[in-house]
């Protein structure tokens, strides 16, 4: 008798404490986008700090400063570690797609994180790093139009 009244308590118990478990825990629903723009490509693009002035077009050639990350905020290259900035023309294949698609429409001191899926992200030749099949994420600064 007495072992049975204790699996009954101790069957309360449990189911008590998981009450309170669930009471203490907040449900929020999740935001898919976390306030980024997706465009027909797939990229995810969100303005981090708005610049000044004409905004760029294809054509121009400009000075930014890039931080590639993993999705787990693995640091890959940060341009900064470099003496200069790096000079790009936007539209001239000398980026990756993902990024000359998010560069013109961007404004002096503007600062843009993007989020490149991998089929905008491969780079010309034989790629073993960053690995091909990964999403990338970017912070990118345009910090001068050059013309």
């Amino acid at each position: 008798m007495n072992y049975q009244i204790f699996i009954r308590k101790y069957y309360l118990l449990t189911i008590l404490l998981l009450i309170i478990f669930y009471q203490g825990c907040t449900f929020e629903k999740p935001n898919k986008n976390n306030g980024f723009i997706q465009s027909s490509t797939g990229l995810k693009y969100k303005v981090l700090k708005e610049g000044r002035g004409e905004p760029v077009k294809v054509g121009q050639e400009i000075l930014i400063h890039e931080k590639m990350l993993y999705m787990n905020d693995s640091l890959l290259f940060n341009s900064r570690n470099l003496p200069h900035p790096v000079k790009v023309l936007i539209g001239g294949n000398q980026v990756i797609k993902g990024i000359d698609e998010a560069l013109p429409g961007m404004k002096k001191g503007e600062i843009k994180k993007l989020i490149i899926p991998p089929h905008l992200s491969k780079r010309i030749g034989t790629q073993t790093f960053p690995h091909p099949d990964s999403t990338l994420v970017y912070e990118i600064e345009l910090i001068e139009i050059l013309n």
